[in-house]
Formats: C-alpha cells, structure tokens, sequence
C-alpha cells in the first residue's frame, strides 16, 4: 500500500512539473509573438542624445555635411544641441579624435570648418583651418 502512494505521488509531481514546463514554453511564446510580431517597439523621431557612441559620432559628421551643403549655422548649433548637454564636447571630442588618428582629412575639415563656425576651437584644428596647398 505504501508503494502505490509514493507511485501515486510521484505521478502528480510529474503531471505538475508536465503543466508548469507546458505553460512556461506557451508563456514565453506568446510573449515573444506578441512583442515581435502583434505589437513590436516602433521607435521615431528619438533624440540623438540617447544614440550609442558610434551612432552619435556619425550624427556629427552628418551635422558636419549637412552644414558643408546648406551653410547653416543656426540649424547645425541646433542638430549639434539635439546631442545633449554634452553636444559640443562630443563635437570636439570626436574632431580631436579622428585628427589624432589621421582619419579621412576631408572629414576632418568638414568637422573643423563646423566647430570654427560654432565658436570652438583647439590647437589641434589649425593645420585644417587653413586651405591645403595644391600639388603640381
């Protein structure tokens, strides 16, 4: 008689782990289906503050050639404020890094032309502020 009980028992711990295991599996598939596909996250119009390092460093340069074009100051000190209270130090910081790793020079005067324009300086954008001399 004992054994039949502990059998018995044994069976309904198994049946119990056999619910929670199925609603766990159903559970996480319904979560999944309905954060993907019925209702994912849309996201619009953020705030370029909340972008990661890189992405931010390529909205500068966007800011920067989107001003080599339109010659904007108001709309880049704009885009360059849209980064956060960090703009410009963002600006100078991604300027003096790409100079310090001799990047693209043509970038490099673009961001040099932006941050003249919007007031900032440092020794390092003077070899850029001036016209390269053509070679013959």
């Amino acid at each position: 008689m004992k054994w039949a009980t502990t059998q018995q028992s044994g069976r309904a711990w198994l049946r119990t782990l056999a619910y929670v295991g199925i609603g766990l599996v159903v559970g996480i598939a319904l979560g999944l289906y309905l954060g993907w596909v019925a209702w994912p996250a849309e996201f619009t119009n953020a705030n370029p503050s909340v972008l990661q390092t890189n992405h931010r460093r390529d909205y500068v340069l966007m800011i920067a050639d989107a001003y080599g074009v339109d010659g904007d100051v108001a709309g880049a000190r704009q885009r360059v404020a849209s980064l956060g209270e960090d703009g410009e130090e963002f600006l100078m910081s991604t300027l003096l890094d790409m100079i310090l790793r001799s990047e693209q020079e043509e970038e490099i005067r673009r961001l040099v032309r932006l941050a003249d324009d919007l007031g900032l300086y440092s020794p390092a954008m003077e070899p850029y502020l001036t016209l390269p001399e053509p070679t013959s």
